[in-house]
């Protein structure tokens, strides 16, 4: 009967233990300790007047992201070396920062600007 009376008390116990942790949800969500991946910060900034479609990724500079996008663009447009250029690596100053500019081929001729602090502009 001992026996019996203390494993019904565990039993009991347990169950208690269960259905409290069960029924109390999970925490939270806390946005500021996990950050959205890279792929989450990048913003369709619309296609600059030749066409080319812009998508940006700053997350040093989330609410200016497109206008700088498009200062970007507008500087690899002027600047981008002529098709069959050997060197397709070059360089654009703006608003005093220099971004490192390629052309790049492959899937789908395409160019990107990289940001010195992190983050890039794509026109494809």
């Amino acid at each position: 009967m001992h026996t019996t009376i203390t494993t019904m008390t565990a039993t009991l116990a347990l169950t208690t233990a269960c259905t409290a942790a069960c029924t109390a949800g999970p925490p939270p969500y806390d946005s500021a300790a996990h950050p959205p991946p890279a792929a989450a910060r990048t913003t369709d900034c619309g296609r600059t007047p030749s066409g080319l479609h812009i998508t940006a990724d700053l997350p040093t500079q989330p609410a200016t992201a497109c206008t700088t996008a498009r200062h970007v663009a507008d500087a690899y447009h002027r600047n981008r070396p002529t098709p069959g250029d050997d060197l397709p690596n070059f360089t654009v100053n703006v608003d005093g920062t220099t971004w490192e500019c390629r052309q790049l081929e492959r899937p789908r001729p395409h160019g990107r600007c990289q940001h010195p602090a992190g983050g890039d502009v794509t026109l494809t």
